[in-house]
């Protein structure tokens, strides 16, 4: 056997491998700087798209619940990936009442979809669509189906009549649940499709009718003047070729041929609905103003003399710090809200809504949240609230309460600006003492007819207090 042999074979297999390691380690990196490069020339989306929850709000201990649907999916995240069985079955039926109350055909409804699901398909996040793997019968059937239903609920859903939707109220309750979660959306384009309107009043109407009855939604006044100022001035409207209103993209926003502003999905016409009168993206306080805005406790503002208020319209946006009567009086004035168990699936998921990435918004609904968590510490500030009838407590104890706001509140980014000039002017009164003082003693002996009567009485003992002992000191002679 030849020595020299078997010295060269083991430094051809290492100079082999050396090689083959090179040639891949160079085709890894070209593969990642390619990835690289294409990054650079990603478009940004010009509209929100329906996404999954983030990861981080889902994963928080104990708030996953408040993001799955308990009885109905809508939609391409959750169908088919838990036991909803039930919810398909009613769905079904669903669509089969609104095609015939509508008087529609359903294969006809379904080529309206089908014919553009590739546009639809841009409406979702690209891991959403990724699910199904191109099948695009499987989803326009799902879009068809889930569509045709959600018009149903819109019209049809009374808590009052639950039989007009085939349901006993425990279940309708939950539908109308299912319906306003993030991950529950449908592409308002998809509604407008199968709706047969001429129009998109008549489909937002539908929705405003919904969403009437939800507890973060304001008044019929509010609701009137939010109209105002979404409506643009009129102008021709374009029909496409079945006769429906044409709906177009114009940068981040969807309008009709009006120039009207629309929702982008269900959860989107609430959050509009609930912020409809602050609707600016370019509030943000500056660093040193935030970090100068000290937010007390309700506690706290009460033994500085700040009286609560209660504002009747239940808009988020309406608070304001204000004195009266010649500065001896501070009033606090809050929103009314009303607290069961649907709020904190209602402000987790509108909170998860203005974390999208794709989503431009002034986080309206994290920085009241946020607020609302600054005011309340204790049970007792809950119990502060109650008494000005600013909260309306359905969920429990105020300890609950508490603890829903403390808790919901965790890992959110609030815009400051916001609230920042009654966080000053609470500022302002706490470092001006004799403001407190003054405040404090109209609370104390003003604030209601026995205090009054009770000072007024302390006055006259001392005055009389007062004479009696000027006449003890100078006796007449």
């Amino acid at each position: 056997m030849n020595p020299e042999l078997h010295l060269s074979t083991p430094t051809n297999t290492n100079q082999t491998l050396a090689l083959l390691h090179n040639m891949s380690e160079t085709a890894y990196l070209r593969k990642n700087f390619t990835q690289l490069e294409e990054a650079k020339e990603t478009p940004q989306n010009t509209v929100p798209k329906i996404q999954k929850v983030a990861s981080y709000l889902r994963d928080r201990e104990h708030w996953k619940k408040h993001y799955l649907p308990r009885l109905v999916s809508i939609g391409l995240i959750d169908h088919g990936k838990r036991k909803l069985e039930l919810g398909e079955k009613y769905k079904l039926m669903w669509t089969a009442k609104y095609l015939e109350r509508t008087k529609q055909d359903g294969q006809t409804l379904y080529q309206k979809i089908a014919s553009n699901i590739e546009q639809l398909k841009e409406r979702f996040a690209d891991d959403v669509i990724s699910d199904f793997g191109g099948d695009n019968e499987k989803l326009s059937w799902i879009l068809f189906v889930d569509g045709c239903s959600l018009l149903q609920i819109l019209e049809k859903a009374d808590l009052k009549n639950p039989k007009e939707m085939n349901l006993k109220v425990d279940q309708l309750v939950l539908v109308c649940h299912d319906v306003l979660l993030l991950e529950n959306q449908l592409p308002y384009e998809v509604l407008k499709l199968l709706s047969g309107h001429q129009n998109d009043d008549t489909l937002v109407s539908s929705m405003n009718k919904f969403l009437k009855f939800h507890h973060l939604s304001p008044d019929e006044e509010s609701e009137e003047k939010c109209k105002g100022k979404c409506n643009n001035e009129e102008g021709d409207r374009a029909m496409d070729e079945d006769g429906y209103a044409s709906v177009y993209v114009n940068e981040t926003t969807l309008y009709d041929a009006q120039g009207k502003d629309l929702p982008f999905h269900l959860l989107d016409k609430l959050h509009k609905t609930v912020v409809c009168d602050f609707q600016g993206y370019g509030n943000r306080c500056s660093d040193t103003t935030c970090s100068d805005t000290t937010y007390r406790n309700i506690k706290e503002l009460r033994a500085a003399g700040i009286k609560l208020k209660v504002e009747e319209s239940r808009k988020l946006t309406a608070i304001s710090f204000r004195y009266r009567w010649m500065w001896l009086r501070a009033e606090l004035t809050l929103p009314k809200i009303i607290v069961d168990d649907t709020t904190a699936t209602s402000f987790l998921n509108l909170v998860a809504y203005e974390m999208c990435p794709d989503f431009e918004n002034n986080f309206v609904i994290s920085s009241f949240v946020a607020f609302m968590d600054s005011l309340i510490d204790h049970p007792e500030d809950v119990k502060e609230l109650r008494s000005a009838e600013v909260l309306c407590n359905s969920l429990g104890s105020d300890e609950e309460v508490a603890k829903l706001f403390n808790t919901i509140s965790s890992d959110l980014v609030p815009n400051c600006g916001i609230y920042s000039s009654v966080g000053q002017e609470i500022e302002k009164h706490h470092k001006k003492k004799y403001r407190t003082w003054f405040a404090l003693a109209y609370h104390t002996y003003f604030s209601n007819p026995w205090a009054f009567i009770g000072f007024l009485a302390a006055i006259f003992a001392l005055v009389l207090t007062f004479i009696q002992a000027w006449f003890a000191i100078h006796p007449k002679c």
